[in-house]
Order: C-alpha cells, then sequence, then structure tokens
C-alpha cells in the first residue's frame, strides 16, 4: 500500500473491512529426502542447501483440491514447461516450490503427498553439465488462500536472492515456449516489473460459464495486465508479503505497480500475446456467484487502499471503461458493441456500489466484514487433459 493520499470516502470503505491477520505458524519443508520444519518467520531453510539466485517458481495447491495424481500430472506438466527455459537461460537456477495447503487433519496428507511429488524429481529435459540446477521441495502449511502460500515462499526465500517469483495455478496448461516468452522478457527488462502470459479462460458446457463467457467477451480492458494464472513478478514487489486485506494476488502486483502519472501507466506490467496458456472457467453457477463476489470485493478494497490517483485510474481507464460519464465510452469496436458494454457495465456499476456502501455502513456502524469466501473451491478440471496446450 503506497502512501495516505485517499479520499474520505476511500477510508470510509476501506474501514469496512478487517480481515484477521495472517496465522504465523510453522511450515513443514519437503525436499527430496529431507523434511524440515521452520518457524513463520524463518528467511532460509537450515541446511537444505537450496540453490541462490535465479526464479522461485511456485505452484500452489491444496489437498482438497483434487486427487494426488491430478496434482503430480500438474507438476510433471509444469516441470516439462520449463524444459524450454533451461535450454535459453543454462545459466538461470530454478527452484521450484509447490505449495501445499491442508485443513483440519489434513496435514499428514499434505506432507505424504509432498513427499512424492519431491522424490520423483525435476522431469524437465537435462540443458547441458554445466547447467544451473532445477530443484523441487514443497510446503505444507494451513489455508485456505493462495496469497498465504506466496507469502510463505517469499519469506522463506527471503536470503536466498531470487530475482524474481513465477506462479502459476494447478490447472493451467502452458504453450510449449509459453514460460520461456516469459523468462526471456522478464530478464531483458532488467527483472523489473511483471510479465504474464496471455491466458484463455475455457468455457465449460454450462449455463453459467456460457453466460460469463459471452459478458467476458464486450468487457474487454482497453489495457491487459498480467494475471496470477501464469505471471512473473520481480522479487521486490512482494518481498513485504501479500496483505491479509487483498483478495487477488494478480490485483496486488497491479495496483502495486500501477502508475497514472506515467504516459503509459501500465509500463511496470506487460502481457505477451505469443506466450499462451489455457484455464477453464468455473462451471456451476454457485461457483460463478462466489468468483464475481470475491471478485467485487477485491476490487473495492483495492480502491478504497491505494492513492486517490492509482483508484481513480483503475476505476475510469480499467474497470468501468466505456460506462459513460463515469468513465469515457468505448467505441472501439462500433457503437453497437459500446451500448451492450454500457449495459454490462452500468449492470456491473451497481454491484460494486452496493459492496462500497455495504463497507462504509459496516465501518461505520465498527462491525466491519472480516471474511470474504473463496471462490470454486474444490472445482479443479484441467483445461486439456495432459500435455501443453495447443498452440
Amino acid at each position: 500500500m503506497r502512501g495516505a493520499e485517499r479520499s474520505w470516502v476511500q477510508r470510509a470503505v476501506a474501514r469496512g473491512y478487517a480481515p484477521p491477520p495472517e496465522p504465523k505458524s510453522p511450515v513443514t519443508v519437503v525436499g527430496p529426502g529431507w523434511e524440515r520444519t521452520v518457524p513463520p518467520t524463518a528467511r532460509e531453510v537450515p541446511g537444505a542447501g537450496l540453490p541462490r539466485g535465479g526464479l522461485g517458481v511456485l505452484l500452489p495447491t491444496y489437498v482438497g483440491r483434487c486427487a494426488a495424481g491430478a496434482q503430480e500430472a500438474a507438476v510433471r506438466h509444469l516441470l516439462a514447461a520449463l524444459g524450454p527455459v533451461r535450454a535459453a537461460h543454462p545459466d538461470l537456477p530454478l527452484t521450484v516450490w509447490v505449495g501445499m495447503q491442508y485443513g483440519a487433519g489434513q496435514e499428514a496428507e499434505a506432507v505424504r503427498r509432498l513427499r512424492l511429488l519431491t522424490a520423483a524429481g525435476p522431469a524437465a529435459p537435462p540443458a547441458g553439465p554445466e547447467a544451473a540446477p532445477l530443484t523441487v521441495v514443497g510446503i505444507a502449511l494451513p489455508g485456505p488462500g493462495k496469497p498465504r502460500t506466496i507469502n510463505a515462499a517469499v519469506r522463506l526465500t527471503g536470503d536466498l536472492g531470487y530475482a524474481g517469483w513465477l506462479w502459476t495455478d494447478d490447472d493451467v496448461r502452458f504453450t510449449e515456449t509459453c514460460l520461456e516468452r516469459l523468462v526471456t522478457r522478464f530478464r531483458e527488462r532488467g527483472c523489473t516489473g511483471a510479465v504474464g502470459a496471455a491466458v484463455t479462460a475455457l468455457s465449460r458446457d454450462t449455463p453459467a460459464a456460457q453466460t460469463m463467457a459471452r459478458v467476458s467477451s464486450v468487457t474487454v480492458p482497453p489495457g491487459s495486465y498480467p494475471v496470477a494464472a501464469c505471471m512473473i513478478v520481480a522479487t521486490g514487489v512482494v518481498a513485504s508479503g501479500i496483505p491479509a486485506r487483498r483478495l487477488a494476488d494478480d490485483g496486488h502486483v497491479l495496483f502495486e505497480l500501477l502508475d497514472p502519472a506515467a504516459p503509459d501507466p501500465l509500463h511496470a506490467l506487460e502481457v505477451l500475446p505469443d506466450a499462451r496458456g489455457l484455464v477453464h472457467r468455473p462451471g456451476r453457477s454457485r461457483d460463478t456467484v462466489r468468483r464475481l463476489r470475491r471478485s467485487l470485493y477485491s476490487h473495492v478494497t483495492c480502491m478504497a487502499d491505494y492513492p486517490r490517483p492509482v483508484a481513480a485510474h483503475y476505476f475510469s481507464r480499467m474497470l468501468f471503461h466505456g460506462l459513460w460519464p463515469l468513465a469515457p465510452f468505448d467505441g472501439s469496436r462500433g457503437t453497437r458493441r459500446g451500448l451492450v458494454r454500457w449495459v454490462v457495465k452500468a449492470v456491473h456499476f451497481g454491484w460494486f456500489c452496493r459492496v462500497a456502501a455495504g463497507l462504509a455502513l459496516r465501518g461505520a456502524a465498527g462491525r466491519p466484514l472480516h471474511r470474504v469466501a473463496w471462490g470454486d473451491e474444490g472445482d479443479f478440471r484441467t483445461p486439456v487433459g495432459s500435455g501443453t496446450a495447443p498452440g
């Protein structure tokens, strides 16, 4: 969170959301043939001999997400996708961190799964005898929430000197050179900002998924930015951790790097159209509603917490672009499509105002909201079976 240049409206809304602080629990780190339980303040895993420098690669998941075999397939797919990275950047150490969250009574199972995943070793093709190492380790920690896994990984590697973090989701499939292109561009940029893949959300054959696909097709923002499904971000952006107030990891990165005073406010955020990934939209109506609700709270709380110029730019140029007179009308794809966009954004704005007003009232009454449910819990499906994404 940068600065304190916020309006009274922002401050009023911000008071209505007060999540509990992230629990400071020990975590279990699992490597090939070894395990360590470390305190939450540890900045390195003692005696593990992990590589220094290079990139951290994070794959978060959780025990209740899917069967162990599906998680193994996801790890194998990620390791195979890192093969071209190793070939193009043999000098770059890569440390893959598999984050396995667990609920009540699931800790032993989380550790068991990580033992299997790390014992198999890297499946990426060898990059030559002088190549930097590719290491696989796992973290077992209580959930829920992807930011909690990100924070644990960042804390545990604070003294290892990673230039950046590549993180993805366990149901994403990459084109063959997707990750290599991301890493190459990130290094070309001097390992600054964030670089993301162009992730295509495939629609399942359900009314909820098809409706969301049609809505999304007319509400594409004028500028793209990396999404959490597949992105690399400079370590400095997340070095202090993602605050408990953030409901989305990519939302945190976006608001940290958005620069409304610059000629190109998104100069620190880049999406590569030729680095492609595939993922499914939620198929069940309940999951779609949960995701939309969480997304709304993420928009509202980010805009309440960050300086007014950042919030104003996000409101008018990104989130509600096309909603005249609050934002510029978008006729770039024809007047008819612009009017359809206006209607969709007007409905979205009504929901947005309801959420913002609700938080403001809660803040004024001293009864802030403490929790927003996660979306599509347990709804795991890989988009294209096995192998890489086409293209």
